[in-house]
């Protein structure tokens, strides 16, 4: 079903990528997946550093995947868990930024991944963490867990993880993590963070990132 929840393609939402993920892709010609591309911003960016990347894309909202043709090779315009593709052990990165939350099958999802992937591929992924300090905070104190127009419990979310049980679910489907962090914006969360030698950590980052390489 398409999102209804946005109809602007020029929407933040659609616009928004995670910078530090290019710093994770190798240097050289690669052929990166992006799934969940909306308007194109991380295919804007490595076409402004002048990557050598082949960039496909993918994504379900249909003038947000017109607009990310201006910089991407190709892109499918449909639903992620739907495509069929004939990418056969293919790229060497694929971007899954905050889209496996909005999966209904995951895990056959991290399949499929593998498969499309060469081998020694990676998987660069960020992630709602359910655990954040808010979300505990309504559901113990006021026995809140309202969905919302954005955020952790954004009301398109089908899943939700913490990073211990998404670790566990690529290990158990044969990823091997290189490294993984929890995304803690602000200063005085940071501060805290360093003050409390990263204690409470689980419950101060919203999101949290992944990059797994394929076994």
């Amino acid at each position: 079903m398409e999102n209804k929840h946005h109809t602007d393609p020029s929407d933040r939402y659609y616009n928004l990528y995670k910078p530090w993920m290019i710093s994770f892709i190798p240097d050289g010609q690669r052929k990166i997946l992006d799934l969940g591309c909306g308007s194109g911003g991380l295919g804007r960016r490595l076409r402004e550093l002048n990557k050598k990347v082949e960039l496909i894309g993918v994504e379900l909202y249909a003038p947000a995947a017109e607009e990310a043709k201006k910089y991407y090779d190709k892109v499918y315009r449909g639903d992620v868990e739907e495509i069929v593709f004939e990418y056969k052990e293919y790229f060497d990165v694929i971007i899954c930024g905050d889209i496996i939350e909005h999966l209904r099958d995951p895990w056959s999802m991290l399949e499929k991944i593998q498969s499309w992937m060469k081998p020694d591929g990676l998987l660069i992924a960020t992630i709602p963490n359910i655990r954040y300090w808010q979300i505990l905070r309504d559901l113990i104190i006021y026995g809140k867990l309202d969905y919302m127009e954005g955020g952790v419990l954004d009301i398109t979310h089908l899943r939700f993880f913490t990073r211990h049980s998404f670790v566990k679910i690529l290990l158990d489907k044969k990823y091997h993590v290189i490294h993984n962090d929890m995304m803690i914006s602000g200063i005085k969360k940071n501060i805290l963070n360093k003050l409390t030698l990263s204690l409470f950590e689980e419950y101060l980052g919203s999101q949290f990132m992944i990059v797994a390489r394929k076994l």
